[in-house]
C-alpha cells in the first residue's frame, strides 16, 4: 500500500499553484488514483471537479478527463489549469496589456481625465465596496479588468489573464481589504500602503508563466488528449450512461466551506467572463453541496432515500437532540450526495472504480463519520467498497483557525474510498 500522506511533498508543480483554493486535494493523491485505476487514453470524470486538480493530473498521465462544477470561478480557473497556453502568446497580449493600463493610471493621476477614461475607470457597483477595495485600487482594477476584455487575443489567453486578475483578489495577500478571502470566513483587513495593482499583477503574470510553461513541458506528449471543465451540477450530469472508466473526485466536506461566500469580492469583477452577476451568483449559493444556506422545513424529517441506511438516521437523530438546524443541515448533505452517488453510478463502467476522497466531521461535538455512511450509500446503488484507506490531513498547511472547545475534536484524517461497480 502506498503511504498517501504526501506530507513533505510539493503540490504546487505545474498549474496546480495558479490560483489558490481552499480545500484542494493534493495532486500526488490523484495521480495514485489515475495510476493504479485506469490506463493512458480512458476518460476520467470528476463531477465536482473544484479547481481542477484531477484534469491536470488527468492531462499529464495521458488520460482524457472532463470535469463538473456548479461554481463558474471554479470552472474558469480549472479550465485554464488544464489547457495548454503558449507562453509566446500571453508574452505578446500582456505587453498590450500592460501598456495601455499604465497609460490610464498615469492619466488618472495626473487628472487628464476624458469622458473614456472615466468609464473605463469606473468599478462595478455591488455592497460595502468601498469598504473592501480601496478607491484606488477600485479604479485600477476596473481599468485592468477593462483591457483585459477589450485587447485582441485569442479567448485561452484571455481567461488566463482573468485567473491571473482573480488571483489578485482571492489570495492570502490580497488587493483588497481582507484577509483569509480565499476561505469563507474572511476578515476586513486595512492595508499599510495602498497596494500597486499593476505592479501585483505584473508578479502575478511571471509566476503564473513559469507555471504554465511547466505544465506545457511536462505534457508536451498528451496533445490528443482532451481535458475540459464544464459548468454543471454532480446531481444532475449530462455525461452518457456507463461511458465513464474513472471517476475521482473529492466532494465538499460537511457545512464545511461557503464557496461563494469566499469567492464573491472576485466574481463582482467577472460578470463578463463567468456568465453570472453577483447577484445571481449568491442566489444560487444555497444549491451548492454542503451548503448551510437555503430555507429548511419547520419539522425535522428524514427523507426516505436516508431510511434505507442504517447509520444515517442515528446520526441525523442524534444531532437533532442538539441542534434541529444542524441536523437539517447535514440531512440534506446527505440527500445531496445520495444523488451524486446515484449519477456515479449511472454514468460509470461496470467493474470500473470511482474513488471517493472524504473527511468525517464534527457537528456540535456529533462525530459524523461520513466516510461509513457514503459506503452505505455506495452500496445501495451497485458500487461496492473495495478499499478504504486512511491518510493524515497536514494540519500544518491550514489556515483557519479552529475552535476545539465549540466544535469538538479537530478532524486530522481523510478518507480515500475505493469502489467498484458490480453488477
Amino acid at each position: 500500500m502506498a503511504d498517501l500522506d504526501f506530507a513533505a511533498h510539493n503540490t504546487l508543480f505545474a498549474t496546480h499553484g495558479l490560483h489558490a483554493y481552499a480545500a484542494k486535494c493534493p495532486p500526488q493523491l490523484v495521480n495514485y488514483g489515475l495510476r493504479y485505476y485506469s490506463r493512458p487514453g480512458e476518460k476520467v470524470l470528476d463531477p465536482m471537479t473544484g479547481s481542477g486538480t484531477t484534469l491536470v493530473e488527468a492531462k499529464l498521465m495521458s488520460r482524457h478527463a472532463v470535469g463538473y462544477d456548479i461554481d463558474p470561478l471554479a470552472r474558469l480557473i480549472a479550465q485554464v489549469k488544464s489547457s495548454r497556453v503558449q507562453d509566446g502568446w500571453i508574452e505578446q497580449a500582456y505587453e498590450r496589456i500592460h501598456r495601455k493600463t499604465l497609460n490610464d493610471i498615469a492619466a488618472l493621476r495626473s487628472r487628464r481625465i476624458s469622458t473614456a477614461l472615466r468609464e473605463r475607470a469606473t468599478p462595478p457597483d455591488f455592497d460595502n465596496r468601498d469598504y473592501w477595495f480601496d478607491k484606488k485600487v477600485s479604479a485600477s482594477l476596473a481599468i485592468l479588468a477593462y483591457h483585459i476584455t477589450h485587447t485582441q487575443m485569442r479567448e485561452s489567453v484571455r481567461n488566463f489573464f482573468w485567473v491571473a486578475f482573480s488571483s489578485l483578489i482571492l489570495a492570502k495577500t490580497s488587493v483588497a481589504n481582507a484577509r483569509d478571502i480565499i476561505h469563507s470566513r474572511h476578515h476586513h483587513w486595512q492595508h499599510d500602503e495602498t497596494p500597486d495593482v499593476v505592479e501585483k499583477f505584473a508578479a502575478r503574470i511571471r509566476s503564473m508563466r513559469k507555471q504554465m510553461a511547466d505544465f506545457c513541458a511536462q505534457s508536451w506528449q498528451t496533445t490528443g488528449i482532451k481535458t475540459d471543465a464544464r459548468l454543471g451540477d454532480a446531481r444532475r450530469l449530462r455525461v452518457r450512461s456507463e461511458t465513464v472508466d474513472l471517476i475521482f473526485t473529492s466532494p465538499p466536506y460537511a457545512t464545511a466551506l461557503d464557496y461563494p461566500r469566499g469567492h464573491f469580492l472576485a466574481v463582482a469583477w467577472m460578470r463578463d467572463v463567468l456568465g453570472v452577476s453577483l447577484e445571481e451568483y449568491r442566489a444560487n449559493a444555497p444549491t451548492y453541496v454542503g451548503s448551510e444556506r437555503g430555507r429548511w422545513p419547520n419539522e425535522f424529517t428524514i427523507d426516505d432515500c436516508l431510511e434505507q441506511l442504517d447509520l444515517a438516521p442515528l446520526i441525523l437523530t442524534n444531532i437533532a437532540q442538539y441542534s434541529s438546524a444542524h441536523a437539517k443541515r447535514i440531512h440534506r448533505y446527505f440527500v445531496d450526495m445520495y444523488q451524486v452517488f446515484s449519477e456515479i453510478a449511472r454514468v460509470l463502467k461496470e467493474g470500473r472504480h470511482a474513488i471517493i476522497v472524504v473527511c468525517p466531521s464534527h457537528i456540535r461535538r456529533v462525530e459524523v463519520p461520513t466516510q461509513r455512511v457514503f459506503a452505505e450509500i455506495g452500496h445501495l446503488h451497485r458500487l461496492r467498497l473495495k478499499y478504504c484507506h486512511a491518510r493524515t490531513i497536514c494540519l500544518g498547511k491550514r489556515i483557519l483557525p479552529y475552535m476545539q472547545e465549540a466544535f469538538g475534536r479537530r478532524m486530522d484524517t481523510e478518507y480515500v474510498l475505493i469502489f467498484q461497480k458490480t453488477p
